[in-house]
């Protein structure tokens, strides 16, 4: 990705202060998180192929710093040969809340998968249980008594009695809070959302699954509240009955929807084993009809997306992989857009189960059209700026040029007679610089060797039959990319030094040069002619010029000269 122009907001957020286009073509790539660097890679590639918009949300890591970012890009209009796309990078960090960036549904909700072996009277826990409790020597696997056995006393005969009750198949599922005990001898609050996941062909249950939520920080704040409340009061207030009743609220609320899909050895179709209450709420499904036909649970899915969705669903269930997709939901008659994700493993007798979570995200999508619809905005207002900076600089290229030359010409052809070689003269360098400014608007991602060859071609023709050699040795300009404007000012500087040798220098040779030194860009132009003093030559009208063309860019340039020839140095920076 070459950048042609930069505002000076994207200058701030990358951190740098370089308005060098090459420079920053190669910063943008570097700056990307190593983790999104391959998907950000083909995702510009795909869309340059098939000239389609980009959106990407990912990470820059600038100055050590994290960055969550969006990158909005819009390909050319048909028929722009130059392929310039308009873009719009915004820095999201500060809106994006850190459990937002950058996770799937299960870390996003804070969810920990939970399942138990009716056979083998073992608790199985996911790798994600870990992060807030650890099970004696850092096992996964648990009987029931040691599991219970960090149950607070006063929750474990109420969680006995429910895990007893979905063993014998008296409920399908249950929602429970209770207190466990970590390693520090503190205690946590989990919520837990369970059901029967697996039966036996006789309808038995066989295994018992669910998900697992920390909210510990949800019930000391609800702690704090009641604790105030019994001291204003100054009434005996049952803290924990208060929390208790509070129960029901904090469970029914679950942001995600649990469930688990069984594929059984030797089927075609899996199943639907577990639906939470709220699965059944987001997706609008009656779980005695998908019980009854497994097809009913894609019923729910918008018709535009059924097809791609049942495609995707079923080639994680032939291939057995893990399942994400985000789709829309038609429930009611109201759209909603969901995520649905989930995890296989494989039971010892072949079975396969996918224990997932789906998640309603139809607020979030309806923020990010809004923000789609403002960015095509930005874009539109980015491309019009764009444009207006760019002929606002073709414009002042016009002037600076050869219609400052034009001006002093016509000045002088009013001032007297001009001696027809003169007005050739002046007609020439008048030419001469607008061929200058279209190849260098043509070389546009090229780089300097385009432009000065150019210019060497024409300078050959012009001096074929005067007895003077040119010589040119510009193949490192090869390596060297500058930006349209910077490459015409160092073009026109080039010009201007040989046509003043070949008009006052009387040499036989002028020789121009380019060279890379320790990473600047040198151009030299020098001849073996009479040479001038510099003193008295200081005000002259090309040699002012020269100076002033680099000053304006921030190069630096060098003239020597004495009886035996003069030369001209330009130094620019590189990269």
């Amino acid at each position: 990705m070459d950048f042609v122009h930069a505002s000076q907001a994207l200058l701030d957020i990358l951190q740098t202060h370089s308005d060098n286009m090459p420079a920053l073509s190669r910063l943008f790539p570097s700056v990307v998180h190593p983790e999104d660097r391959a998907f950000f890679a083909d995702l510009l590639r795909n869309a340059a192929f098939q000239l389609q918009p980009v959106t990407w949300e990912g990470r820059l890591v600038v100055a050590r710093e994290v960055k969550s970012v969006r990158l909005d890009l819009s390909p050319p209009p048909s028929g722009d040969l130059k392929r310039i796309w308009m873009g719009v990078l915004q820095d999201l960090t500060d809106v994006k809340a850190p459990q937002d960036r950058f996770e799937s549904v299960l870390d996003a909700a804070q969810a920990y998968t939970w399942r138990r072996d009716m056979h083998s009277g073992q608790s199985q826990f996911g790798s994600r249980w870990a992060r807030f409790a650890k099970h004696d020597n850092g096992e996964t696997n648990l009987p029931s008594d040691d599991w219970l056995a960090k149950v607070h006393p006063d929750d474990a005969s109420k969680v006995r009695a429910q895990v007893q009750a979905l063993e014998r198949g008296e409920v399908d599922h249950y929602t429970l809070l209770y207190r466990r005990q970590l390693e520090d001898g503190s205690w946590v609050w989990l919520r837990v959302h369970a059901g029967i996941s697996e039966r036996d062909e006789a309808g038995v249950p066989t295994a018992l699954s669910g998900v697992i939520f920390d909210v510990t920080a949800e019930m000391e704040e609800r702690g704090r509240s009641a604790a105030e409340n019994r001291e204003l009061r100054g009434e005996l207030y049952d803290t924990q009955l208060a929390l208790e009743r509070t129960a029901y609220e904090i469970t029914e609320n679950i942001r995600v929807g649990t469930y688990t899909m069984v594929l059984k050895p030797g089927d075609d179709l899996a199943y639907l084993g577990f639906m939470s209450r709220r699965f059944l709420e987001i997706t609008g499904l009656e779980e005695a009809e998908v019980r009854a036909d497994p097809l009913r649970a894609f019923a729910c899915v918008h018709p535009d997306d059924y097809d791609d969705f049942v495609q995707k669903d079923a080639h994680a269930f032939v291939r057995r992989l893990p399942f994400r997709e985000e789709t829309r939901l038609l429930v009611k008659g109201q759209l909603r857009w969901v995520v649905a994700e989930s995890i296989p493993r494989q039971k010892e007798d072949g079975t396969w189960i996918w224990e997932g979570v789906i998640q309603d995200i139809t607020s979030q999508k309806v923020s990010e059209q809004a923000l789609r619809r403002a960015n095509r905005d930005l874009v539109q207002i980015a491309s019009a700026k764009a444009r207006a900076a760019e002929r606002e600089a073709f414009l002042k290229d016009i002037h600076d040029g050869f219609g400052n030359q034009l001006a002093i010409g016509k000045l002088r052809l009013r001032r007297g007679a001009v001696p027809v070689e003169q007005a050739v003269e002046i007609i020439d360098d008048c030419l001469a610089d607008l061929r200058l400014l279209i190849d260098s608007l043509d070389a546009e991602g090229e780089n300097l060797w385009s432009v000065l060859s150019a210019l060497s071609e024409r300078l050959d023709a012009r001096t074929r039959s005067l007895p003077i050699t040119l010589e040119w040795d510009i193949e490192a300009a090869g390596d060297i990319h500058l930006p349209p404007r910077d490459m015409l000012q160092a073009a026109r500087i080039v010009q201007e030094a040989v046509s003043n040798a070949l008009r006052h220098a009387g040499a036989s040779v002028i020789s121009t040069a380019v060279r890379v030194e320790k990473g600047r860009s040198i151009i030299e132009v020098s001849d073996d002619g009479k040479g001038f003093d510099l003193a008295q030559a200081s005000t002259g009208r090309g040699l002012n010029n020269m100076r002033a063309r680099a000053e304006q860019r921030g190069w630096q340039l060098d003239i020597a000269s004495d009886s035996s020839g003069t030369s001209i140095t330009l130094h620019l920076e590189q990269g």
